[in-house]
């Protein structure tokens, strides 16, 4: 029962493009940001017109523009992680459970774990497997547990909708849940 499952080349080719993207926003935005606040980005001169702004505090419209630039240059590197993060993914079905391995990492999601799938039908969002606790709590790197857990989510695994044969892995982790669940609810109570 061990079938993998990837991003397609579509998904691939859609995922490059998006980081190319991102990419070209972040340095947008620090050259932004820079020319709004009159900041050199040479390292010589740079710390010293930082002081400037921090000494001499930039006008309301400096500041709101500098405010949204520093939101992107902050947050634009965690968007290019998750899209590496899933063009890297790897979901693997085996005996035990839905295996994810990412960026160097490897996290088992048990299959008496899991709970649901939600949304169930959706062919163009991404689908969350959310389960009882969570396997990443098992990582030791906190900084790579809270980005896996800023990517998709306390107790989830989000399945994009890029992922080649997607309806085929999500039937069998149904199939697999539910078999769990029942196994489960069928043993007999043991007394003590």
């Amino acid at each position: 029962m061990s079938k993998c499952y990837r991003l397609s080349p579509v998904g691939r080719r859609d995922n490059l493009l998006m980081i190319i993207v991102a990419m070209i926003l972040w340095i947008f935005a620090v050259w932004s940001i820079a020319s709004t606040l009159q900041l050199r980005l040479h390292p010589a001169v740079f710390w010293s017109d930082l002081q400037r702004v921090f000494i001499q505090p930039p006008t309301i419209e400096q500041a709101v523009p500098a405010l949204l630039m520093l939101v992107l240059i902050v947050a634009t590197p965690l968007m290019i992680w998750n899209l590496i993060a899933e063009w890297d993914a790897t979901f693997r079905l085996t005996n035990e459970g839905l295996e994810y391995q990412t960026l160097g990492f490897r996290l088992c999601y048990h299959w008496h774990n899991i709970l649901a799938i939600q949304p169930q039908s959706t062919a163009d969002e991404a689908v969350a497997i959310v389960c009882r606790y969570d396997p990443v709590d098992a990582l030791k790197n906190p900084l790579r547990r809270w980005l896996h857990q800023q990517m998709h989510g306390r107790q989830r695994l989000l399945i994009g909708p890029g992922i080649e044969r997607r309806a085929e892995l999500l039937q069998a982790i149904e199939q697999a849940m539910v078999a769990a669940q029942s196994s489960t609810t069928q043993q007999p109570p043991v007394y003590r």
